[in-house]
């Protein structure tokens, strides 16, 4: 929860609307604080294209 509220703070507050989206990317980061993103960045993104 401390992580989160830091967020909060950096962004100066978030819309209501993408409280949920954010929390969900914070214990993203927090359960994958270790891991290598650069490879399941581009996992997401082959599955998923722009």
């Amino acid at each position: 929860m401390a992580r989160f509220k830091r967020r909060l703070t950096k962004f100066n507050g978030i819309p209501k609307h993408t409280f949920y989206l954010h929390l969900k990317e914070t214990e993203y980061r927090f359960n994958h604080h270790r891991d290598n993103l650069y490879p399941e960045l581009l996992k997401l993104l082959r599955l998923n294209p722009l």
